[in-house]
């Protein structure tokens, strides 16, 4: 496995902190757009105070001049700042979205069979979506606009420094809407996401099955358990409104309650004549930015926390500690395929029983293996234990004689090819799901792959042959064709060790005879094994392999064991496991 990125900070602030260097350039020019309009408040001041008294129309159409040029260096500040913003987080959250994805790909599949793809979609999509949503206003708005409210605090102090205390009156009030709403926001914006994470599982699943739905007349169930979910899904949205309306109303007057202080002080200063007018101008044009982060924090605070809530679900998932634990670095070159199963022993997490069971089988280099035997017999265990799928409690297994552990994993991945009974098939044309095994080969590659798999026939009948769009898992083909695309596919690649699992038991007879040629061509040369219910698919195995209950009960040719009376001839006569069809 290759090395993991380091972790993430256990927060969003901090996660936000680490990652200051890409937002750097762009933060600073929207903060040197804040410094622009900083001093506009002391222009109008002294436009009232000084050259309305002295009618100096001069020295008022140039400060009026100045005005309009800082506005315009605002202007050409705030659009650059955007853009360089805009693109620091949407380079963030890419690299958000491909440590998930990295992760994806080492979580164990006892962990990954016990998750709704639905769900880890959602922390993909959804989840850094969320964190993509509080960024910008954030770094764009919430940053600057608080530097500007000190700026002009700054000024207002210079300017009358008992009235600017009055100010000061902010701060409890943001220390009580803090103490009192924090809390409240995050525990629904949790409810919130953890209710969308669900929806987002059980909808995916049920799209995913909706021929399975309708077949079974099962539309109203499957309404209903949608239905449930969106109802949570309202009722936590409906909760976090609540909060945040409330929260809104409060910040709202409290903020006017604040202005009218301010308004009402400089009114009673200025009779006393302690105040200029100009100096309480300059107050009231400035109440609006000394206020503006408390009311910016009303409408990012409910971003903030679903933002927040999404960052602790990415990053429960980027800490899972359920990863492969493959480190092995030796590639025996060439990879010959002899394959040794050495007293292994596996059990599922969830399961004590044994799925294998002190298992010892040795395969030679280039010998076509047949695994027959009744359901939960062993033998798809068998395959993924051999590719690392899953890792045995005890034993070994050895390709040509290095120990699994100690294998470069993904190297002998790379030189092996899988064709299951429902092999999944990528959404974009025929030559790039051909292609997925091998991105470098040529067009006659591609086209000498899908001849030997009985493919081109029916690819050159296709609308645009080999540039034919095949719809998602390539629902657009039949299961027969479905299957000779994958078989193409591993022909592609050219694989030392060839894994068929039930290839052709879901198909028609015609569709099974010419999958069945196209095994024939792929087979040559390799180890090969068979996971099969079909006896057209075993009968000509050099050894076929009987498992029950996850221990080997008899091996030898289909004739020997056909012969000996033994539980394979059982099978046979039974027509269990679909053998003597």
């Amino acid at each position: 496995m290759p090395p993991s990125p380091a972790p993430l900070p256990a927060s969003l602030p901090r996660f936000l902190w680490s990652q200051r260097r890409a937002f750097l350039p762009g933060l600073g020019v929207a903060l040197l757009r804040i410094v622009t309009i900083a001093p506009l408040p002391v222009i109008f001041q002294r436009i009232l105070d000084v050259h309305v008294p002295a009618k100096d129309v001069r020295g008022i159409l140039l400060l009026s001049a100045l005005t309009v040029g800082l506005l315009v260096l605002h202007q050409i500040a705030s659009v650059r700042g955007a853009s360089l913003l805009g693109t620091a987080v949407s380079r963030v959250v890419l690299e958000l979205r491909a440590r998930i994805f990295h992760k994806v790909q080492f979580l164990s599949f006892g962990y990954l069979d016990r998750q709704q793809t639905g769900r880890l979609l959602s922390k993909y999509a959804f989840d850094t979506q969320k964190v993509e949503g509080v960024m910008m206003p954030v770094l764009n708005g919430f940053i600057p606009d608080t530097l500007y409210s000190l700026l002009t605090f700054g000024v207002l102090v210079a300017l009358n420094w008992p009235l600017a205390l009055v100010v000061v009156l902010m701060l409890p009030v943001f220390a009580f809407m803090r103490a009192r709403y924090f809390a409240r926001f995050r525990t629904k914006n949790e409810a919130n996401r953890i209710a969308q994470e669900h929806l987002t599982g059980s909808a995916s699943e049920l799209f995913t099955a909706l021929k399975l739905v309708r077949v079974y007349g099962e539309e109203a169930r499957a309404a209903d358990t949608l239905a449930a979910g969106n109802d949570a899904v309202a009722r936590s949205r409906v909760e976090l409104i609540a909060v945040s309306s409330s929260f809104g109303a409060f910040s709202f007057a409290a903020i006017k309650v604040l202005s009218l202080i301010v308004v009402a002080g400089g009114a009673l200063l200025t009779i006393h004549g302690q105040v200029s007018i100009g100096a309480v101008i300059a107050f009231v044009a400035g109440v609006p930015i000394l206020v503006n982060p408390i009311q910016m924090f009303a409408s990012v605070s409910e971003q903030y926390f679903t933002a927040e809530a999404g960052y602790r679900s990415v990053n429960e998932l980027l800490d899972a500690p359920y990863v492969e634990e493959w480190h092995g670095t030796v590639r025996p070159e060439p990879l010959r395929g002899r394959i040794t199963f050495d007293r292994v022993q596996f059990h599922y997490p969830d399961n004590a029983r044994g799925a294998i069971n002190d298992l010892s089988l040795d395969l030679a280099p280039g010998e076509k293996v047949a695994f027959v035997g009744p359901s939960g017999a062993g033998k798809s265990t068998l395959a993924n234990l051999l590719l690392g799928l899953h890792r045995p409690q005890s034993g070994e297994i050895r390709i040509d004689g290095v120990a699994q552990a100690d294998l470069d994993l993904r190297w002998f991945r790379r030189r092996t090819a899988l064709v299951m009974q429902e092999s999944p098939l990528l959404s974009g044309t025929v030559a790039d799901n051909l292609r997925f095994a091998r991105t470098d080969a040529t067009d006659e590659e591609v086209q000498a792959a899908a001849r030997l798999a009985h493919a081109e026939e029916f690819i050159l009948r296709l609308p645009e042959d080999y540039a034919t769009r095949i719809g998602e898992r390539g629902a657009l083909l039949s299961g027969g064709q479905r299957q000779r695309l994958a078989i193409a596919r591993a022909l592609l690649r050219d694989p030392a060790v060839l894994i068929l699992d039930e290839p052709t038991s879901a198909l028609d007879y015609e569709s099974e005879r010419l999958i069945q040629q196209a095994l024939d061509n792929l087979a040559r040369g390799r180890t090969v094994i068979t996971i099969a219910h079909r006896l057209s698919t075993i009968r000509h195995a050099d050894r076929i392999v009987v498992l029950n209950e996850g221990r080997i009960v008899e091996q030898g040719t289909f004739a020997q064991l056909s012969a000996a009376g033994g539980y394979f001839a059982q099978l046979l006569a039974s027509g269990e496991t679909g053998l003597a069809t």
